[in-house]
């Protein structure tokens, strides 16, 4: 049995990504009683974000596996359209990371707004607004220059 010394070391490293994903997501969960319900802005989209890491990197190594079970004995359809599916599989994740991160930045400037209100800092009130709105601008701005380019593919 000959088998590509990259696709062992993807199966390793995804069986690692798994086990840590899988531990901050417990860690997460368990934190979602304890904490204050000011925190579970945060905690539940990071909650979310782990566990879909955890479910690609899952898919993945499953693929990965099928590829070297089925790509044996020159079958070569099997192994490409596998990678195919292993491509899309990154391409999701890709984009299911982009909104969470945009979540999660969202839960943290509502979080910054909520504290400012409470402390009555109304100057900082207005510079962080302004800030946050400058940061959304930038980063949907990058977004869609990325979705541009990848249509233009």
């Amino acid at each position: 049995m000959e088998l590509k010394r990259n696709k062992i070391i993807n199966i390793t490293f995804y069986i690692i990504s798994i086990i840590l994903y899988l531990t901050i997501s417990i860690i997460l969960y368990k934190l979602l009683v304890t904490l204050h319900y000011f925190y579970l802005f945060i905690t539940i989209p990071m909650l979310f974000l782990f566990s879909t890491l955890c479910l690609t990197n899952i898919t993945k190594t499953m693929l990965t596996l099928v590829s070297m079970m089925f790509g044996k004995n020159g079958n070569e359809e099997v192994i490409e359209y596998i990678d195919n599916k292993i491509i899309g599989t990154n391409r999701l994740c890709k984009y299911t990371l982009i909104g969470i991160f945009l979540t999660l930045l969202l839960s943290v400037m509502l979080l910054d707004v909520i504290y400012c209100i409470n402390k009555e800092e109304y100057t900082f009130l207005a510079i962080s607004i302004v800030i946050w709105i400058l940061l959304f601008y930038i980063l949907f701005n990058i977004i869609i220059k990325m979705i541009k380019k990848e249509i233009k593919l």
